[in-house]
């Protein structure tokens, strides 16, 4: 048996989980700054925000142009591949024009990555 959601609690969830993302890479942040410095904290920071863009990404391509779950999994196919692109992105402007630190940079987005995957799982039960 399949629990139907509304599409107003999906695109409420889809929108809260680039704000969580933030919430968890500011704490990574922080953690790595107590322990390794500021431009590790930076770093870190930087790597949570391309993980938050990214899922933000994904769920403006999933609610717009805010109509009912029409061609939904479509939608979400698209979303998801805008969302590596901008990633992609967004990491080869981190690495090459910026001096994050990588591991920092890499952990960071795990991280934020993880609660992504973690927040969707525990969302729709």
């Amino acid at each position: 048996m399949t629990t139907e959601f509304s599409w107003q609690e999906v695109k409420k969830t889809v929108f809260k989980i680039p704000l969580y993302q933030l919430l968890i890479g500011v704490l990574t942040a922080v953690f790595f700054w107590l322990f390794q410095g500021q431009a590790a904290a930076v770093s870190a920071l930087a790597g949570a925000v391309i993980s938050a863009l990214g899922s933000l990404m994904f769920a403006f391509i999933v609610a717009w142009p805010f109509s009912p779950e029409q061609a939904m999994v479509g939608k979400m196919v698209k979303g998801e591949i805008l969302k590596f692109i901008v990633i992609g992105a967004l990491f080869y402007l981190a690495i090459t024009q910026f001096s994050f630190q990588l591991m920092a940079l890499l952990i960071g987005f795990i991280v934020t990555l993880l609660a992504f995957w973690v927040a969707l799982l525990t969302s729709f039960k």
